[in-house]
């Protein structure tokens, strides 16, 4: 009896002091959520690290988080539009969360590279619109406040808490932007840097670069275009193919080969998002 009763206790107690758990859709917001929070909160991330957010599936033991979860802070990447209803039904108690719904969205522009060169169309994912707004320290200062405002509502007791932690997170945002800034000082306006798969449009547009992308619409170029690629990296006098280690880089190491160019492997889905994006601009500056 003793035992049983022992049992009990552990079990209320576990249950009295869980954490609330809040579900994150890429490793970043992860690291956003946690600036603000703290250890107040137990974060479960979907896509996780090495994943695709395109094409990403949800495992088994992530739907039984998600049916324990109170919150759940949407970023607008792919493969919400297909799972967000069916975590809705999972879970009728869960709350959603755009935390990207106050950012103004760009087009998914993507460079088909045909024989006409001028021929340029757009990628219609996510309707039309780059779902990557998080490599912009701007739009993560966006997303910080939006962070904020639905922890407040879940935890509304601990408010000065969240309060000063966004306000250090903000502080954080805008130390990053200049650390950028300072590493592109010397790169000219409008400079282009080459990309695999097309996720540095905010980045480009904040700091003024043209990101041109390899891949379109997942798909790896044909012969002619890779011809026609590889001519326009030595134009160019592009040094350096950004690939991500979600996708292949087959093709980014035939051109970089050709062109005597080099492949660097970054990922925008990296938690460190600060350091990902300062070491971006340092790659983009040579430095």
């Amino acid at each position: 009896m003793a035992k049983f009763m022992l049992l009990i206790f552990v079990f209320l107690n576990a249950m009295l002091f869980a954490k609330p758990i809040v579900v994150v859709s890429i490793p970043p917001e992860k690291t956003f959520v946690q600036k603000i929070a703290k250890e107040n909160l137990e974060i479960i991330v979907m896509a996780e690290a090495g994943s695709s957010p395109h094409s990403y599936e949800p495992k088994a033991s992530q739907m039984v988080a998600l049916s324990k979860a109170v919150l759940y802070l949407s970023i607008g990447v792919e493969f919400e539009n297909a799972w967000l209803e069916r975590f809705k039904s999972q879970n009728k108690n869960l709350k959603f969360v755009d935390i990207s719904a106050n950012i103004s969205k760009m087009n998914m522009q993507e460079q088909h590279h045909h024989e006409d060169e001028s021929h340029e169309e757009e990628h219609h994912d996510h309707n039309g619109l780059d779902p990557h707004t998080w490599t912009s320290p701007k739009n993560v200062a966006v997303m910080a406040e939006a962070i904020y405002k639905a922890l407040l509502e879940l935890d509304p007791q601990n408010k000065e808490f969240y309060k000063s932690n966004l306000d250090d997170f903000l502080k954080e945002i805008q130390e990053t932007d200049m650390q950028i800034k300072s590493a592109l000082k010397d790169v000219s306006p409008k400079s282009k840097f080459m990309v695999f798969h097309p996720s540095w449009g905010y980045f480009a547009h904040d700091y003024d670069l043209v990101q041109v992308a390899v891949e379109v619409e997942g798909k790896n170029p044909t012969p002619k275009e890779m011809i026609t690629i590889i001519e326009e990296v030595k134009e160019e006098h592009v040094k350096v193919i950004f690939a991500q280690p979600e996708f292949s880089d087959k093709s980014a190491q035939i051109i970089a080969k050709e062109a005597q160019a080099s492949v660097h492997k970054i990922s925008p889905l990296d938690i460190n998002w600060s350091q990902n994006l300062i070491n971006m601009a340092k790659a983009i500056a040579n430095k």
